[in-house]
Parts: structure tokens; C-alpha cells; sequence
């Protein structure tokens, strides 16, 4: 018994400290800049307790943040979700080109953020006006970058079109796990394609819908490097995420203990939503 317990610990050990080091040290140190008025250079920061908790309350431009990253977590978090299974639905059809499809949409998902913006900045500004040179046709000619309410349909269209591979790929795990017999029998039974999908697929898919919501939760109130390269919260600070704002306090206006009170609160509700979200969804998984 001593030795499995120390074959446990040579595993565990190693993980352990990673996490300890890049995560919780980190954000026991962010809720203590938190606490303080500091701008990440001054040796001696002024404790002020909660008083950067109260200001954020004063603070329209983190509400305005707070209001686009819960109108962009809504949005993608359900979109990206159908999508993915619909798209994992039809790859795993007897497609011939099915192994090709799925390199296809995986394929946005390994390049960085940060270029897959400046790409599609290039598309929405200059590809545009070229397509409507050669097909003039009203959809080329929206102002995808510089109307509040077009920049936020662009942000959600390009993460969409990076993210639904990753989430895809999850899914397909999901489906090659079920016993084909529950289909074959729902079938002699007479059940068409979609009754199924809803009473079979859909329940028995459940363990991957728990890990792709988690997982697209997180992304979305993380958003930052897409943020930064299509729109850097333009026009105005119509799309600013929260992610980019705690960036800007932090980096930009030089106020360490505003910038990591506002990352707690981040923190806080990502932790929140993803531990009501896993539960409930939990709750719905079947055991075979």
C-alpha cells in the first residue's frame, strides 16, 4: 500500500505545483494588489481595503464591458454549441469526404488568435470592396468594423468560425461512443431521424455537451486577443470585453489594484456560471 501511495504522489506531485504555482499563487497575489492603490511600480502601494471593489460600482465603461461579454458569452456559448453538433452530425455521415471535412473546420482552430483577426480585418476591409467590385450586392458593402452593433456581429462570426472545429471534434468523440444498437433498435421500432436524435443522441451526448459549455463559457469571458486585433474595443469602447478592460487598467493606465480588483470579479463570474452550468448539466448525464 505505501508503495502505490508513493507511485500516486510521483504523478500527482509534479501537477500539483504547476497548478499551485501558475494559478493559485497568481490569484492569491491578484487578490491582494486588489486590496491596494498601486501602479505596479511604486515600492510602497497604499492598502485601501475594498474601496476598488466600490468604485467599480461608479465605473460606466466596466458595466458597458460586463453587458458585451454577457451579450458575446449568450451568443457563442449557444450558437457555437448547435453548431458543432450539426456539424458533427454530418461528418460522421457515411461522407466520403468526411476525413477531409473535419480537417476543414479543425483547421482555424490551430492558428493563433491574434492572426486569425488581422486576417479577417483584411477580409472585412479590403476583400469586401473587391467582392462588390465583382458582384455588387448590398451585403458587401456593410461596414462590418466601424458600426457598434456590426463589430460585435463580426467578433461573434470570426470566433464562431475559429472555435466550432474544437468543439466539433469533442462531439464526435461523444457520438463514436454510443452503441450503434440504440439506434438500430430505436429504428425497428419505428422512430424517424429526428425523434432519435432527441430521445437517444441528445441524452447520450450529454458528458461532451457538459465539457464543450464549460469550455465555451470560459472562452468567451476570456476573449482578449481576437478583441484586440479586429476592433481593440472600437469604434468607441462599443466592444470592449472584460478581458481587454482589465488589460487596459492594468498595462495601459498603469493601475495594478483597480485592474486586479476587476479581474477578480471576472474570475468570480466565470467561476460562478461554470459551477451552475456543470451541475446542471451533470445532473442530466446518462449512466449506461
Amino acid at each position: 500500500m505505501k508503495e502505490k501511495k508513493y507511485v500516486y504522489w510521483v504523478f500527482v506531485l509534479p501537477v500539483l505545483a504547476l497548478y499551485i504555482i501558475y494559478f493559485i499563487i497568481p490569484v492569491g497575489m491578484c487578490a491582494y494588489y486588489s486590496l491596494l492603490d498601486w501602479n505596479g511600480v511604486n515600492k510602497s502601494p497604499t492598502f485601501i481595503g475594498i474601496n476598488n471593489y466600490i468604485r467599480l460600482f461608479q465605473d460606466k465603461d466596466y458595466f458597458q464591458a460586463m453587458w458585451f461579454s454577457a451579450r458575446y458569452a449568450i451568443f457563442s456559448v449557444i450558437l457555437g454549441n448547435v453548431l458543432a453538433i450539426f456539424v458533427a452530425l454530418w461528418v460522421n455521415s457515411k461522407l466520403r469526404v468526411r476525413n477531409m471535412m473535419r480537417t476543414c473546420f479543425f483547421l482555424p482552430n490551430i492558428i493563433s488568435g491574434i492572426v486569425v483577426g488581422f486576417v479577417w480585418v483584411f477580409i472585412f476591409n479590403q476583400g469586401t470592396k473587391a467582392l462588390y467590385s465583382a458582384i455588387p450586392i448590398g451585403l458587401f458593402q456593410i461596414k462590418w468594423l466601424s458600426d457598434p452593433t456590426n463589430a460585435f456581429y463580426a467578433i461573434l462570426m470570426v470566433s464562431l468560425w475559429q472555435s466550432v472545429g474544437y468543439y466539433m471534434l469533442i462531439y464526435l468523440s461523444g457520438l463514436n461512443s454510443i452503441d450503434a444498437a440504440y439506434q438500430e433498435a430505436a429504428a425497428i421500432d419505428g422512430a424517424n431521424g429526428l425523434a432519435r436524435f432527441r430521445y437517444i443522441t441528445l441524452p447520450l451526448l450529454m458528458p461532451s455537451i457538459t465539457i464543450n459549455l464549460f469550455m465555451s463559457t470560459a472562452n468567451a469571458f476570456r476573449l482578449f486577443d481576437m478583441n484586440v486585433s479586429l476592433t481593440n474595443g472600437g469604434p468607441g469602447k462599443s466592444t470592449v470585453a472584460l478581458a481587454l478592460d482589465v488589460y487596459t487598467e492594468l498595462f495601459s493606465n498603469s493601475k495594478m489594484g483597480y485592474g486586479s480588483a476587476k479581474a477578480m470579479i471576472l474570475l468570480l463570474i466565470v467561476m460562478i456560471i461554470t459551477l451552475f452550468q456543470v451541475g446542471y448539466t451533470k445532473k442530466r448525464e446518462v449512466d449506461l
